[in-house]
């Protein structure tokens, strides 16, 4: 009698059975007949292969199909034996050969591939049957694993298992991405340890186990949550078997509902942090592992483990070094010194704001920018911004500010945050850097003039209050940044300056009041039926050093 249980994608699976000593596999028309029609798979051809059963063992022969036979992932050229529970892979089925058994399922329940806390474990009903049959610490040491312990071919058992091991310490160490790697890892346990026929391995994210790699690819995942927990819980590996009663197991709504005869689950343990659990199980046998398996299974874990945890540290190393990277362009060697302490916390780096005050904002802008750039090249009007802004950002870091942002030929500085301003001196240094500004970019002007070159001049504005400040963006690709009325504010007192001009708010006046010399002067709304009028103060310089307007 032959017996196949198979799956097409996430179809549920079908059994056949007969009493014939061959099969051939295909697709049924009205000019092919098949004893085992794969149909609605279009990618098996009509006839595809042949199995027989001669001289007590199953032989399957490829014939001449358009896209192969595959046993356990080998493509076959010729007339090859298989045994039970070999992976049988025929256009997109997926065939398994089993001898005659009591029930094996015929299907799978669906498994919600949402995020399941693990606190959640399924309704364990029905007769107090499964029993853990028996178990290994996950902090074994690597050689009291990796030795067999119950064998009768031993030199053979250890070479084998030796060479597993080797192999998937070479596949690991090959690996790019985790998840490519986690699904390496199933292929090569399920491979590995003959009685496996299903295998998954879940990682924990924030208390959540989440599903990363499944074998067969299209069936659905078997994993019980219930096991899952006692494996995380108990910081051990364990066999599962459905022929033995007792009170250290029972039966769960998943375990029933898939079929599953008998399961290995181990944790994912490295330096003491559970990162997951790995399984592996049959719904065919109830003895289809032993404690020799098990040692293997746990062995392969620590070292998925250490892989798994090595990758997530590097994979936060550089995050967090293209986040530092980015954000630390933004600000003066002080305010980068400051937030390098700050960002060494992880709960630190990353996105959100909070309200701060006061915070001053300087805004500078050339004046006729944009008729003057259209009567030059595109390469010069760069060039000439890249040195204007060459100029001013230096000064800007000097007085402890910080490169908000660039809004085209403007730039938006800010004084006060993030770095702490407990002196007081944010004021008084965002005046002194618009003074220097105002000076760089004069002597700037005149390079400009005898390169025959258009001159640019600038006009400023600064204005101090309270912003929101923090990081937007995303993960990869965040940035600082400040809103708020404070700093739409500072873009009208930026507008109301002429050329080579300085306009400051009567807030900030009131803090360099005696500092500096000044004269009132008043920006005209250009709505005045919203906005008034916006008293302000013209900077001529600090007391000891008027600063006059070419």
């Amino acid at each position: 009698m032959i017996t196949i249980e198979y799956q097409y994608l996430s179809n549920p699976i079908k059994q056949f059975e007969t009493e014939e000593d061959e099969v051939m596999i295909g697709r049924a028309s009205g000019d092919w007949t098949v004893d085992l029609d794969l149909s609605p798979d279009t990618t098996v051809s009509r006839r595809h292969a042949r199995l027989t059963f001669e001289h007590k063992r199953y032989w399957l022969q490829d014939v001449s199909s358009r896209g192969g036979t595959f046993i356990n992932g080998e493509r076959i050229d010729e007339k090859t034996l298989v045994m039970p529970l070999d992976r049988i892979k025929i256009g997109r089925t997926e065939l398994y050969l089993i001898e005659p058994t009591p029930e094996a399922p015929d299907s799978f329940n669906d498994f919600d591939t949402q995020p399941i806390t693990i606190d959640q474990e399924d309704s364990r009903e029905g007769p107090e049957r499964g029993i853990l049959a028996d178990s290994v610490s996950a902090n074994e040491p690597p050689e009291s694993l990796i030795m067999v312990r119950k064998s009768v071919k031993l030199l053979e058992t250890i070479r084998n298992r030796l060479a597993a091991f080797y192999e998937l310490g070479t596949a690991l160490g090959t690996a790019v991405d985790v998840e490519p790697l986690l699904k390496t890892v199933v292929e090569h346990l399920c491979r590995t340890i003959s009685g496996a026929q299903r295998g998954a391995v879940l990682l924990l994210e924030e208390r959540m186990l989440r599903l990363k790699a499944y074998v067969p690819e299209h069936a659905k995942p078997s994993v019980s949550l219930y096991l899952a927990r006692m494996a995380i819980d108990k910081h051990e590996a364990f066999i599962w078997s459905y022929r033995l009663t007792g009170e250290l197991g029972k039966l769960t709504d998943s375990i029933v509902s898939h079929g599953t005869k008998c399961a290995m689950y181990a944790p994912l343990i490295w330096q003491g942090d559970v990162l997951g659990i790995v399984y592996v199980d049959n719904y065919v046998a109830d003895d289809a592992f032993s404690d020799d398996d098990l040692h293997l299974l746990m062995a392969m874990a620590n070292q998925t483990a250490m892989f798994v945890k090595n990758h997530l540290l590097q994979e936060n190393l550089t995050r967090e070094r293209i986040v530092r990277s980015n954000l630390l362009r933004q600000f003066s060697p002080q305010v980068a010194a400051h937030l390098e302490n700050v960002l060494k916390q992880p709960e630190r780096l990353g996105l959100g704001g909070e309200r701060v005050e006061p915070v001053t904002i300087l805004q500078s802008d050339v004046r006729g920018f944009t008729a003057l750039s259209a009567q030059m090249d595109p390469s010069d009007v760069m060039k000439m911004l890249n040195q204007l802004f060459g100029v001013c950002i230096p000064i800007i870091f000097q007085y402890n500010g910080t490169v908000d942002k660039y809004i085209g030929d403007a730039i938006l500085a800010v004084f006060g945050s993030p770095d702490p301003d407990p002196d007081g001196k944010q004021w008084e240094n965002a005046v002194r850097a618009a003074l220097e500004m105002q000076h760089a970019v004069r002597r700037l002007s005149l390079e400009w003039q005898r390169g025959g070159h258009p001159i640019y001049q600038i006009g400023i504005g600064i204005h101090t209050g309270a912003v929101l400040q923090g990081f937007i963006g995303s993960e990869e690709q965040m940035e600082y940044t400040v809103i708020g009325n404070t700093v739409n504010r500072a873009t009208r007192y930026c507008d109301g300056a002429d050329r080579g001009e300085i306009v400051i708010s009567p807030a900030v006046y009131h803090h360099v009041t005696g500092l500096v010399e000044a004269t009132k002067k008043t920006i005209k709304s250009k709505h005045p039926e919203t906005e008034p009028d916006l008293e302000a103060y013209l900077i001529k310089g600090f007391s000891t050093q008027v600063f006059s307007k070419p």
